[in-house]
């Protein structure tokens, strides 16, 4: 990640200012054919510039700046020629040549690495989309479609049979039948987008997740508020308070459906810069922590549980898309807790930073 922040730009900017203007002079003295000392001093001074340069620009116009850099150690070369009267030193343009060369490659391996996570981010998002679709398809068509039948047929043989009294038996199963899938489509609706987390905020939506999580799975899953969750609602936008959410929901199925735990805890905290939620659950664990990093894990997936590393994909997707730290801490055994860190703009009420 490239450096940023008002004192680096200032730098930056005033650095390619004075190796610019350094290497024009220099560039004039070499077509005028004046001062040789004075065009070896100027060239020099601009690739001094141009080098502290490197870890300032992002990695696209590094190639530009080595460029630069080149040209003048060439001029650098071409004034030491001429001062000290020794053509043979005329080999040694070969060297910013070389620089040229290596950083042509180094960028274009770059972009291969940049095009390559590319398609691997795209290929799993649509993956994700895929599974999201066929578990959609599946429960409308096991569930919805197969108790909408029942409630045809129910009401077909009431009316062949014309008895009142077939009649009202078949409404009140209808009736049922109705319920039941009205219940059914209110989950799946929440599970696309759940209205509390639009009109009331991440705390309340999380409370209900877990509220829904036990009446789903039967695990008792239970929300823990630190002292300051109350101001999360006011330090977060929209769309990091969703991507937030969807990682706990992903962090709580994958815990239920592949670690077999009996409870389930999730931890909301906060501090002047960051929002900090916690997914921790007692089941069988996953395998020993190998790695961390920003948008990273702390452990491997489980070769016996592919679905739960496809999990651990889309939450680390989500953690890159609001810039926040994600972590998960394994053993066999020991259970699984996922940790993530948010950075949090400045408070709606209080005016914190």
């Amino acid at each position: 990640m490239t450096p940023s922040g008002p004192g680096r730009t200032g730098t930056r900017l005033a650095l390619e200012g004075l190796g610019t203007a350094l290497l024009a002079a220099a560039t004039v003295m070499e077509v005028t054919d004046r001062s040789q000392r004075w065009e070896l001093g100027l060239a020099l001074a601009a690739a001094a510039c141009y080098l502290p340069l490197t870890p300032l620009v992002a990695p696209r116009q590094r190639v530009w700046l080595v460029v630069a850099i080149a040209f003048a150690l060439m001029l650098t070369v071409a004034g030491t020629v001429r001062v000290a009267q020794q053509p043979s030193l005329n080999v040694l343009h070969v060297l910013p040549l070389l620089l040229v060369a290596y950083a042509l490659y180094a960028v274009r391996s770059s972009a291969r690495r940049e095009a390559g996570l590319r398609r691997e981010r795209v290929r799993a998002r649509h993956d994700g989309e895929e599974r999201e679709r066929r578990r959609w398809a599946r429960e409308l068509h096991d569930d919805t479609l197969q108790e909408l039948g029942a409630v045809q047929v129910v009401l077909s043989s009431a009316a062949a049979d014309g008895r009142p009294e077939a009649m009202r038996e078949a409404i009140e199963q209808a009736r049922g039948l109705v319920g039941n899938q009205i219940a059914s489509l209110r989950h799946l609706i929440v599970d696309l987008r759940p209205v509390v987390l639009d009109e009331l905020g991440l705390r309340p939506a999380l409370q209900a997740l877990c509220r829904r999580s036990f009446e789903t799975y039967g695990v008792r899953t239970e929300l823990r508020l630190g002292a300051n969750a109350d101001t999360v609602g006011g330090r977060l936008t929209a769309e990091t308070q969703a991507q937030m959410y969807r990682i706990v929901q992903e962090a709580i199925n994958n815990a239920v459906k592949h670690a077999e735990p009996t409870r389930v805890v999730v931890s909301l905290e906060s501090d002047q810069r960051f929002v900090y939620v916690s997914i921790s659950d007692n089941g069988h664990g996953m395998p020993p922590a190998t790695t961390t990093g920003r948008g990273t894990f702390r452990a491997t997936e489980p070769t016996s549980a592919q679905t739960r590393g496809m999990g651990l994909s889309a939450m680390r997707e989500r953690a890159e898309l609001i810039d926040a730290r994600l972590t998960v801490r394994s053993a066999p055994g020991e259970g699984t807790t996922v940790d993530l860190r948010v950075p949090c703009g400045p408070s709606k009420v209080t005016g914190e930073e």
